[in-house]
């Protein structure tokens, strides 16, 4: 049992990773009690699915200017864009406290600060991913994102039900004072990660340059394309359900209240850990592509049944399943993505990987319009059958996909 664990755990021995992945367990504890609070806060004054998807979309505004960031990244020290983008978070979190405590807070001031968001988390999410293959060794790399992937779901288990428990006991303005607290030591353990470089990659070219050698490495390599369409993929047809209609389906269809909707993201969530805990233990896994199909086809066929689901309790196994089919899926692509991309491109890459969670936005803006305007079974069967054509057609497109270790 001891040795399985240390195989689990095996990043966790180097302390830059310790202050990394804990960094991130306050950064993504903050993130999903604010998804809770403030989309209970828009459906609670405008009952509308497509609103609601508005925010949402508003929140992956940086997925627009990815390439770039990816750039920026490249071109300035890693440490410099670590720091800056934790202090955005500190400042926009802030930003809602001081609006609720003078009575401000509206629902155009949400949509303004959440698209402020989607700018830092696009950039602090590029940073972190080219900081991890420097403060972890190859063949932990895998764990490594494991790991993280893990932190986040073990947050995403507890943050919606602290978070709804917290909405229905305070209110917003004093919830908000945790999470400005874990914002800022988010910060701090980002701070103290030693080894992450304070130098520029030095180029003789111009950014946009830069940005076109980023485009023609992908070009050339047709199997990273192939992961970012799939990429694409998941994100206009699979993340929709969490990132917007569980709020629909929770308040609409189960008519429960806010803390009802944590312990269904909160299930979500556990088994989205699951799944990443299996994946941080096969780290040496030789069909990693053929576990990212896989779970991307049951990540979909999921959706389709949460179609039929008007039931709180027999909903929570399905959600389990949902959550497990969406590690193998994106902690696998994630891997390979660092896996097969030189050092020197790294941000540049992740940057074209941001670009294709442009999908995301897309989805749920499609998703709230059809719930808005028919309903939201109609809106999951949409996404569940659409997302397994379009994987039928990736995976026929790009076969090498089903291969790669």
């Amino acid at each position: 049992m001891r040795k399985i664990l240390e195989r689990a755990f095996d990043s966790l021995n180097v302390r830059g990773f310790r202050f990394m992945w804990l960094g991130d367990l306050a950064l993504a504890t903050a993130e999903f009690m604010e998804i809770l609070i403030l989309s209970w806060y828009i459906l609670g004054q405008t009952e509308s699915p497509l609103v609601l998807g508005i925010f949402a979309a508003l929140r992956f505004t940086g997925t627009v200017v990815a390439p770039f960031f990816g750039v920026i990244v490249d071109r300035i020290g890693r440490r410099r864009i670590y720091l800056f983008a934790r202090i955005s978070f500190v400042i926009l979190s802030s930003s809602i406290f001081i609006l609720t405590v003078f009575n401000f807070l509206s629902v155009a001031a949400v949509l303004i600060i959440a698209a402020l968001v989607g700018l830092s988390r696009s950039l602090d999410m590029i940073v972190r991913q080219s900081v991890l293959p420097i403060i972890v060794s190859p063949p932990q790399l895998q764990n490594g994102v494991a790991l993280l992937r893990t932190g986040r779901d073990m947050t995403q288990i507890v943050a919606p039900v602290f978070g709804g428990f917290l909405l229905e006991s305070v209110g917003i303005g004093r919830s908000y004072i945790f999470i400005i607290v874990l914002h800022l030591l988010s910060l701090l353990f980002v701070f103290l990660i030693p080894g992450v470089p304070n130098t520029a990659i030095k180029t003789a070219q111009s950014m946009f340059e830069n940005l076109k050698g980023g485009f023609s490495y992908i070009k050339v390599n047709p199997f990273l394309f192939g992961l970012l369409a799939v990429a694409f993929i998941v994100n206009l047809t699979a993340f929709p359900l969490n990132n917007t209609l569980l709020a629909v389906i929770a308040r609409q269809v189960m008519n429960i209240d806010a803390a009802g909707l944590g312990w269904l993201m909160g299930t979500y969530s556990a088994g989205s850990l699951l799944g990443s805990l299996l994946i941080g233990y096969f780290s040496n896994m030789d069909r990693a592509g053929w576990a990212m199909i896989v779970g991307s086809i049951f990540w979909h066929i999921g959706i389709l049944i949460m179609a039929y689901m008007q039931w709180f309790y027999v909903s929570l196994p399905v959600l389990f399943f949902v959550g497990i089919s969406q590690s193998f899926a994106m902690v696998t692509m994630a891997m390979m993505l660092l896996k097969y991309t030189s050092a020197e491109m790294r941000g540049r890459v992740l940057g074209l990987r941001q670009l294709a969670v442009y999908g995301l936005p897309v989805g749920v803006l499609i998703s709230g319009f059809i719930a808005e305007n028919s309903n939201v079974s109609l809106a999951l069967i949409f996404n569940g059958l659409l997302g397994l054509f379009i994987l039928v057609l990736a995976i026929a497109k790009w076969p090498e996909m089903l291969h790669r270790r």
